[in-house]
């Protein structure tokens, strides 16, 4: 608990206190019927009193058409108000004479005096409220400060030591359990000031906390100390901004002019200044505030822009190789093909990956085969200059498109890429665990828009589509070479069982059988495996299989109705780890096809985790079958394969 109570603060005798005549002015304007002759004859009990204040009232401050002679007429030209915040204000002056020289009393009526005349003027703009209440809780609105510092001193002093204003009510309350604005909004209530002037003590800080009718009279007071922070010459840029900010938020559409306020609060500050007797310092222009502000708000800005600019520059990066991502590419690709629709402008896309690249993550792991990411698509991107841009495709994918040129210069840019990467081994002697070199090479697949006829052209995905199958061609053929859609024909792989030839189409079956065979799709991105499975279900019989190597290709395939011969087939046997996408959207691609949703599926993995495995099932593949079980026993799967497409589907897993 602290140590510190409000009671105690409250209790010290040496609390400031109103002059007499201050406190009898407060009980007789608390009387409606108090007589105007009553107050004059108050004030002008105290001579001193009564020619400060009829020398304000004469001043510019008030700006009367015709000098005052006397309080009676000062009341009779001003009103009551302004006679009352008058007398209020000098006698406020009194009960600082008594304060220490340890309180930085320049700052606190700095303060008073710019706040209360920025806070009458604003209040004569808006309407709603008397300007000269305002100015009177103005002045008074940090007399808390003086009764904390009557009262504890050097510990007030050293607890707020260095704390900007703004900040002082939070640092109070940690200190002290309590703030300023209680201890003057406590103050007020005992000398009698009136309730909506100590609501505006209270709340100055906070004036959407100020319930009722005196919330207006808060956020006006705040207003005027916001003006004072403007007219600090310390105050930072943005000040200016939060003054704006805040009496729009507040007053709404009754406009207020900062740079017209502020002119006015300089001036007429400085002369009530004099009137008071105070040294309140140098006042900054206000030309050179509102300047200030907004050549911080322009840098502001720009800084925002900067960063804008930015955080869209990397959303189109990757993050890994620092070159373009997929979804430039997507951007990119979607601007050339409407150039080559609109105009004819040819545009070619250069499609290539490293060579074996998972066996460098699984024998040296993947802070090796980032390494030789980074390496890529800098060799890349050195290789291809200006004459195109290079992308991260995805993963150990890489696409280059090339605008404006023919398929020739196509084909040459990419054997300069091939070779960029042969020619010279990748260090590696950054990675632990690593050799220090490592031979890496790229099968590379190309084609344009003029790779053949401009018709066969539906989309600048279809050119994407022709390098990619061209990248498996190159692979097909021993890899590290480049192949180029329509300049190759039949490739010959060659394995332990059998041997299958591969076209330019992705149709590995055989052209001659009976149209009525068994049929299926596979999609497998191993060469080696697909291949493998194709003879051995051709050797049990009449079975066409239409063979695609990505899970984008299998999709578009499926969604656009363009499988081989546009005959459906009796199952789909499928991996889960594809190029583009993989297995479990195939799946769900075929499975919102009607014409297809029925058709058996075997999920093909590598993975043996359970939960993959009933995700599988649920999203309605008929089979998941581990890679390690297929290959252990072909034949029994190979038999499971065919009596699921014959509408036999066992229940094994």
């Amino acid at each position: 608990m602290s140590k510190y109570s409000l009671d105690n603060v409250m209790m010290c005798p040496n609390l400031p206190s109103l002059p007499a005549v201050a406190v009898r002015l407060l009980e007789l304007t608390s009387d409606p019927e108090v007589a105007m002759s009553d107050i004059a004859k108050l004030v002008q009990q105290d001579q001193a009193l009564a020619a400060k204040v009829l020398k304000t009232v004469n001043s510019s401050f008030y700006g009367l058409s015709s000098p005052c002679s006397s309080i009676d007429r000062a009341m009779g030209y001003l009103g009551l108000n302004t006679v009352k915040s008058l007398v209020l204000g000098f006698s406020l002056v009194e009960t600082t004479k008594r304060v220490e020289s340890d309180f930085d009393l320049e700052s606190h009526w700095r303060r008073a005096i710019v706040g209360a005349t920025g806070a009458r003027i604003i209040a004569k703009r808006i309407g709603g409220l008397d300007p000269e209440d305002a100015f009177t809780a103005s002045l008074f609105q940090d007399m808390g400060m003086l009764a904390f510092f009557m009262s504890l001193r050097d510990e007030y002093v050293g607890s707020i030591s260095g704390v900007c204003h703004n900040e002082l009510c939070v640092q109070e309350n940690e200190v002290f359990g309590f703030d300023h604005t209680r201890v003057g909004s406590e103050l007020a209530t005992r000398w009698k000031l009136p309730r909506d002037i100590s609501d505006a003590i209270r709340y100055h800080h906070h004036p959407e906390k100020c319930d009722g009718d005196h919330q207006l009279l808060a956020q006006v007071v705040a207003s005027g100390a916001l003006v004072s922070g403007c007219l600090d010459p310390e105050a930072p840029a943005s000040s200016v901004a939060q003054l704006e900010s805040k009496t729009k938020a507040w007053f709404g559409n009754k406009a207020i002019d900062t740079q017209e306020l502020l002119g006015e609060v300089n001036e007429t500050a400085k002369t009530l200044a004099k009137m008071f007797g105070q040294e309140i310092g140098d006042i900054p222009s206000p030309t050179e505030l509102i300047a200030k502000a907004q050549e911080q708000g322009l840098e502001h800005q720009l800084h925002m822009q900067r960063e804008a600019d930015q955080l869209a520059r990397e959303a189109l990066v990757d993050g890994l190789t620092q070159i373009a991502n997929r979804k430039r590419f997507d951007a990119e690709l979607k601007r050339v093909y409407n150039g080559f629709t609109s105009d004819g402008t040819n545009f070619g896309v250069i499609f290539f990956d490293a060579d074996r690249f998972k066996s460098v993550n699984d024998t040296f792991g993947h802070a090796a085969g980032d390494v030789v990411l980074i390496e890529i698509a800098r060799r890349a991107s050195e290789t291809v200059g200006d004459d195109g841009v290079v992308f991260r495709y995805g993963g150990e994918e890489f696409a280059v498109i090339v605008e404006g040129r023919d398929i020739d210069f196509c084909a040459g840019l990419a054997e300069q890429v091939r070779e960029a990467f042969a020619s010279e081994v990748f260090d590696l002697r950054s990675v632990e665990g690593a050799p220090d070199e490592l031979a890496v090479t790229a099968s590379i697949g190309v084609s344009s828009t003029d790779a053949g006829s401009p018709t066969r052209l539906s989309s600048g995905e279809q050119v994407v589509h022709e390098a990619d199958e061209s990248v498996y061609a190159a692979k097909s053929d021993g890899r590290n070479n480049v192949k180029v859609h329509g300049r190759y024909s039949q490739v010959t792989v060659t394995t332990d069982t059998s041997t299958v030839a591969q076209t330019d189409t992705p149709n590995v079956s055989n052209t001659d059988v009976d149209t009525s065979s068994f049929r299926i799709l596979l999609v497998e991105d191993d060469a080696l495996a697909a291949t493998l499975v194709i003879s051995l279900l051709k050797r049990r019989g009449k079975i066409e299989v239409e063979w695609v190597k990505s899970g984008t290709q299998a999709c578009t395939l499926i969604e656009q109705g363009k499988l081989d011969g546009h005959r459906l087939p009796s199952l789909v046997l499928c991996d889960y780890q594809l190029p583009g996408c993989n297995g479990h959207e195939v799946l769900r691609v075929l499975r919102e096809n009607v014409k297809l949703q029925d058709v058996p599926f075997f999920m093909l993995t590598g993975n043996n985790d359970q939960l993959m495995r009933d995700e599988s099932v649920r999203r309605g593949a008929s089979m998941y079958v581990h890679k390690d079980e297929f290959c252990a026993d072909v034949n029994k799967w190979l038999g499971e394969i065919m009596n699921a497409g014959n509408g036999e589907v066992s229940k094994a897993a």
